[in-house]
């Protein structure tokens, strides 16, 4: 019987490159008898809506893009409810859940490992109380607000070292957030946050950094930082790896919810995104969706 493959992209994100990628894909797939269609919009939402309208009618799913792409497609399946087979065309400039899961990263292998019969493996997401997916991390605080402010423009012309920049110009701003973290059996703690980082995976980009429980949610989160600590700052901002700071509060849970105390507007970052105001309440599904894995 002749599958309905469904291949996601948004032709405006990156470089361009979605569409020529879509393309190929679709010819590849013909190869092996199997009928696609080409799933985008001129907007990311305009692809949203084309892709819930179109999820009945689909066997599997492929995904070209980034994480940011990824959740916008994984979001549909999350608010649908509709888990179907999901496979990954690594094109955005941050594929953290694709390395997680050692998908290839080169287009080509990308494409034969979805062609050729592989391995179902059932992974995780995060859901917010906004009705997003979280494919990798959620983040608020102080790196999240400049990550927002840094202009798509600027990522372009001046790739990360226009981070590097907006992060030394932080160093010493005080600029934190006091936030009620409840989580876990009626655990509760009002915390003075800098910067909070939630991940779905105990990795970053592919690299561990992280001990805690599989399964679930890792929460962690960095005090005021300034000056003295400017070395620790500058490695944790380049590698990621919380953990080795001694002003870190780490956990892992199921489920989370977190609250502004003082009345501030505190803005989300999902997936290298703007993401939805706290509060939140952020939750773990395990097993959720079967993507297809290399063998």
């Amino acid at each position: 019987m002749t599958k309905n493959y469904g291949v996601f992209f948004n032709k405006n994100s990156g470089d361009g490159s979605g569409t020529n990628i879509a393309k190929l894909c679709q010819e590849k797939l013909t190869t092996k008898d199997i009928n696609s269609c080409l799933i985008t919009g001129d907007s990311l939402e305009d692809s949203q809506e084309n892709l819930a309208n179109t999820l009945s009618k689909l066997d599997a799913l492929v995904v070209i893009g980034g994480d940011g792409t990824l959740n916008g497609a994984f979001s549909v399946l999350l608010q649908r409810d509709h888990p179907l087979p999901v496979a990954i065309i690594p094109a955005g400039t941050v594929n953290n859940f694709a390395k997680r899961y050692r998908i290839p990263q080169e287009t080509d292998a990308a494409i034969a490992n979805l062609l050729e019969p592989g391995k179902i493996k059932k992974v995780g997401l995060g859901k917010c109380s906004a009705g997003q997916a979280i494919v990798s991390s959620l983040t608020f605080g102080n790196l999240a607000d400049m990550s927002n402010e840094v202009r798509q423009q600027d990522k372009q012309k001046f790739g990360l070292g226009v981070y590097l920049l907006q992060a030394l110009q932080q160093i010493g701003h005080n600029k934190s957030y006091l936030i009620k973290y409840e989580y876990g059996n009626h655990h509760v703690k009002t915390l003075r946050t800098w910067f909070a980082l939630l991940t779905t995976t105990r990795s970053v980009g592919g690299f561990p950094y992280d001990d805690g429980a599989k399964g679930k949610l890792h929460v962690s989160l960095l005090n005021n930082i300034h000056l003295r600590q400017v070395g620790a700052y500058l490695y944790f901002a380049i590698t990621g790896r919380l953990r080795s700071s001694n002003n870190i509060t780490a956990f892992s849970t199921q489920k989370i919810t977190v609250s502004p105390v003082d009345g501030q507007e505190v803005v989300s970052r999902i997936d290298g995104d703007e993401g939805p105001k706290l509060p939140l309440t952020i939750e773990f599904l395990p097993e959720y969706l079967p993507l297809m894995v290399p063998r």
